[in-house]
């Protein structure tokens, strides 16, 4: 099963708009074949699961619910529930391209292939497992939302 993607943005930023969120939507919807293409990490759900849930949030939420779930109370880049919610910082983005000179938008993107990757069962808790994850995520980042 390929599951639909719904994006949302929940924080009021200039640079954010609901005409983005779709624009997000569908280079995510058409970037989940590829995903789902490549082997499955050992707790993959992504291929079982009917709808994906992005919300884009800003660092306060993200923070909170860092804390709630995980204990760890600071920003995040994106945090991600095996039943199919993803929660992606925008403010955080903005901060780290900014200081990588890189673009906000596509680091926005990049933590919504993150989190999808993570529901495709790619962990990175360890220095191989993050290899492994990046070397899915980046090259698809690159493909469907290029700078």
């Amino acid at each position: 099963m390929t599951p639909q993607i719904e994006v949302y943005l929940n924080v009021e930023r200039d640079w954010l708009n609901e005409s983005l969120m779709e624009r997000f939507a569908a280079a995510l919807q058409s970037m989940l074949p590829e995903l789902l293409a490549q082997p499955q990490g050992p707790d993959h759900v992504l291929s079982e699961l009917p709808t994906v849930e992005i919300a884009v949030v800003g660092d306060e939420e993200i923070a909170q619910v860092h804390a709630e779930f995980l204990d760890d109370p600071g920003a995040t880049d994106a945090i991600t529930f095996p039943y199919g919610e993803i929660l992606v910082s925008c403010d955080t983005a903005a901060r780290y391209a900014a200081e990588h000179d890189l673009a906000p938008l596509q680091e926005l993107f990049r933590y919504m292939v993150h989190g999808l990757t993570h529901l495709h069962g790619y962990l990175d808790y360890n220095p191989a497992d993050r290899e492994a994850l990046f070397a899915v995520q980046e090259p698809l980042v690159e493909r469907f939302f290029p700078k």
